[in-house]
């Protein structure tokens, strides 16, 4: 990932950009050990997201009636457990702590505390639908604007709770990992080695969303919630690993990875650590905002989605269960070869920009065919959940990558956490809205919604992330970030 400065350097050339570390992007780190250190912290990610979407193919069930193995949640119940995954990163500002954090006392501090949080928030979900009633009722006296239902389960209440503090911790585990690969893949494969991160994090969606149903069929409702909190451990165990690896890298490397860079002499060496200054320079760069809302309008139209898709087929296209979770399991199946795969063709190639509004279309235009009542069987459903992986494969394997253009190393922390809060009042909001509005559109006396609004909802965000996209390749001619040309310096 190469910095752009403020005259913009081509991203081509064979000399290091001042404020990159030297231990960093050298060419001294062997290509084994880089990817290594990329399948480890890639292994935590994926763990991360396995919990985050192990409940999804579950919402109908969690729906049912407590008398028919369910826990009796509405749609608006359900709306805001999944929202509640980024309430404390918004409203107290986790992640502008968390990047702070980082930028501050570095990565191994951050990712261990980051991934242990994490492990409490699914601890907590788990004794919430084990040991407290779903008959037990709280009525609050404060509702957040009108984001908690007033009256709500004590279950749901206390569940949100822990799946709150795991976004938390996910998110910023998810900003130290993208740190911690720029910093080993710096001048390398960047694009590539962020694509198999992203890869292995579907893995871990695609994991949740097929297997979830059948181990809830064996062992019941709670029951993936608590292999989700084992696959948690699993990942903590396997940051501490990290932890060592990274400590004796820099002790490789000097102990002073930040300090020694490939600048002429007579400038200054400037110190990498976070400033305010920095923070009011990412907030004055176009570029960034352009990303940071195209982020945020993406991951709305499908992170969402993917929380009611399984109740969406099992409604529209009267699909099983079991059926409809391993149908909507083909949207990160698919981007488990794919997202890697644009990865490279990015790093080699270029066109970042236009692989971003090619993904943004896409995606529009699978969520206006679920919308439209054309073809409801299931062979189409399963051919839209395809090409929906498709696109979740295009957006984010040029997306993350192209930020390190716009933003310099030493600012990056801090631009991912922004990012990342900005994306949260989406992933917060989005959920919340929707489930409202299924129930609107649930019928009372059979329970069959309509998912014609819902998802045309879905395809309005996908739609106002295709502008952005197409407003942020016009603006990188402009300013000459280098998103359209090749991550790979040519050497020699």
């Amino acid at each position: 990932m190469e910095r752009q400065t403020g005259n913009h350097s081509s991203i081509r050339s064979t000399s290091v950009e001042p404020g990159i570390p030297d231990g960093i992007s050298s060419l001294s780190v062997s290509r084994r050990k880089r990817w290594g250190v990329l399948f480890i912290v890639a292994f935590v990610m994926m763990m991360g997201y396995v919990f985050w979407d192990i409940i999804s193919p579950l919402s109908t069930q969690l729906k049912a009636p407590v008398d028919e193995g369910g826990m009796g949640w509405t749609a608006t119940e359900y709306g805001f457990y999944a929202g509640s995954y980024s309430i404390f990163n918004i409203f107290l500002l986790m992640l502008f702590l968390g990047g702070i954090i980082l930028d501050r006392f570095g990565i191994r501090f951050t990712g261990l505390l980051a991934t242990g949080v994490m492990l409490l928030g699914s601890a907590i979900n788990y004794y919430a639908v084990t040991a407290i009633s779903p008959a037990t009722y709280a009525n609050l006296p404060f509702t957040l604007f009108g984001l908690i239902p007033a009256h709500i389960k004590l279950q749901v209440l206390i569940a949100a709770l822990g799946f709150g503090l795991f976004g938390m911790g996910c998110d910023i585990t998810g900003i130290t990992v993208s740190k911690i690969v720029t910093k080993w893949f710096t001048g390398h494969e960047l694009a590539s080695a962020m694509g198999v991160q992203v890869a292995m994090a579907r893995l871990g969606t695609a994991s949740a969303l097929s297997f979830s149903p059948l181990i809830a069929l064996s062992y019941g409702l709670p029951a993936p919630l608590l292999a989700g909190a084992i696959v948690l451990l699993l990942g903590f165990a396997m940051f501490i690993l990290y932890v060592f690896m990274d400590r004796r890298f820099d002790k490789a490397a000097g102990g002073n990875l930040a300090a020694r860079v490939a600048a002429p002499q007579t400038q200054p060496i400037k110190d990498e650590s976070f400033s305010l200054s920095d923070f009011m320079t990412v907030l004055r760069n176009p570029g960034f905002w352009l990303i940071a809302i195209l982020c945020m309008l993406f991951y709305s139209s499908i992170r969402p989605f993917m929380k009611f898709a399984t109740d969406l087929l099992i409604n529209k296209y009267g699909v099983a269960e079991v059926t409809a979770g391993l149908i909507v399991s083909a949207i990160p199946y698919g981007t488990i070869v794919l997202t890697p795969f644009f990865g490279n063709l990015y790093d080699r190639l270029g066109h970042g920009a236009r692989l971003m509004l090619i993904g943004c279309l896409l995606l529009a235009v699978c969520h206006l065919c679920l919308a439209l009542p054309i073809i409801n069987t299931s062979w189409f459903a399963l051919f839209l959940m395809v090409l929906v992986g498709v696109a979740f494969s295009l957006v984010p394997s040029a997306m993350w990558p192209s930020v390190p253009k716009i933003v310099p190393l030493r600012q990056l922390g801090t631009a991912y956490s922004i990012i990342y809060y900005i994306q949260n009042i989406g992933l917060m909001l989005v959920p919340i809205w929707v489930g409202h509005v299924i129930d609107d559109y649930t019928a009372a006396e059979t329970g069959h919604v309509d998912y014609f609004v819902p998802i045309l909802i879905f395809a309005g965000f996908a739609l106002a992330a295709a502008v952005v996209a197409a407003i942020l390749l016009m603006a990188d001619r402009k300013h000459n970030y280098g998103l359209e040309q090749a991550n790979i310096r040519e050497e020699g």
